[in-house]
């Protein structure tokens, strides 16, 4: 396996573990005795990055997602675009999207947020979870690229340095 092909292995299972402790949160609370403070240990940790509202979160048994519903759709997507990523574009040849492409999916989300503290229209459940999910499905051909890439680069500096200092000591 290429260090590439590895480095997204490792990020596809980053993200795995990421969207499984939003929903761990409240299946470990809902276990109680010893599995309620890892519940508890999530939801702290979660809190740093985003509000989790009840009234703006999915929930299961009764207890809200470690995040709101709209993060909760970004980190889902996020996911389903790591999945299908190798699929859409080669791991070794990183190409990111134009930055137009990138505001298209942010728009959606942005225009959301502000009608709602605008006043004019309020967010509801389904439009949290679709411009979250328009966003999130669209981040991984932007943050893959630059991570795949900067991997590939080191790899290709580290063997060039290894090849050169082998030369050196050879001589």
């Amino acid at each position: 396996m290429s260090k590439v092909s590895f480095a997204y292995a490792l990020a596809l299972a980053g993200t795995v573990v990421w969207c499984a402790l939003v929903v761990a949160a409240p299946y470990c609370v809902h276990l109680g005795g010893s599995w309620a403070p890892v519940g508890e240990t999530i939801y702290t940790g979660f809190h740093r990055i985003c509000h989790q509202l009840d009234g703006r979160s999915l929930h299961l048994f009764g207890l809200p997602f470690a995040a709101c519903s709209r993060c909760t759709a970004i980190y889902f997507a996020f996911l389903a675009g790591t999945v299908v990523y190798p699929f859409l574009r080669p791991l070794r040849t990183p190409r990111t999207p134009s930055r137009l492409t990138f505001l298209l999916a942010l728009a959606p989300m942005l225009i959301d947020v502000g009608l709602a503290l605008s006043g004019i229209h309020e967010s509801d459940t389904l439009s949290r979870l679709l411009t979250g999910t328009i966003f999130g499905v669209m981040l991984p051909f932007v943050v893959l690229p630059v991570y795949l890439g900067a991997v590939h680069e080191f790899s290709s500096r580290s063997s060039s340095v290894h090849t050169h200092m082998k030369g050196t000591v050879d001589a």
